[in-house]
């Protein structure tokens, strides 16, 4: 995690779009990777759009950011780039996020299974921890991929 005070508006270099799958996620993006040795960080700059009356990250955000932190790092420890559909997701609230500032975090995968992944993330603004948050995760049915997106899915992400 870098552990830098990001400027209002502004992105950590070396950032890409994480595609997604699902159309509700796209309303609230893009949101970024950036693979690294140990995982993927995922990141969003958060926009007036994203924000409560009182200027900070609305809840409800910060949760379908911190899923999709843990389902895409458990992709990216699977080496399947394919949701992974989430079982349980727990949250605890730590601080507020501003409006016009960086969020970001990665998964730490605590256990995997056969069927499952157990993970948990910090989200990270202004170098504080704004959101915890531990889940489980089906792994994908590789069968149960599309055909045509197969090939892709199982090619993982590229790593550093």
């Amino acid at each position: 995690m870098n552990d830098t005070t990001m400027v209002a508006g502004a992105m950590p270099p070396g950032f890409a779009t994480l595609d997604v799958f699902d159309d509700f996620v796209t309303l609230i993006g893009p949101l970024w990777r950036k693979p690294e040795s140990d995982g993927m960080r995922v990141g969003l700059l958060l926009e007036k759009r994203h924000g409560n009356p009182m200027g900070i990250a609305h809840g409800g955000l910060l949760v379908t950011l911190a899923d999709m932190v843990m389902g895409a790092g458990c992709g990216f420890h699977t080496g399947i780039a394919w949701p992974h559909p989430t079982i349980t997701l727990n949250s605890d609230f730590v601080r507020g996020a501003r409006i016009g500032h960086w969020i970001e975090g990665k998964a730490r995968l605590t256990r995997r299974t056969q069927s499952f992944c157990f993970c948990s993330t910090d989200l990270v603004s202004e170098g504080h921890v704004v959101l915890a948050a531990s889940g489980v995760f089906k792994m994908p049915d590789i069968e149960r991929i599309p055909e045509p997106m197969r090939a892709k899915a199982l090619a993982g992400f590229k790593r550093p």
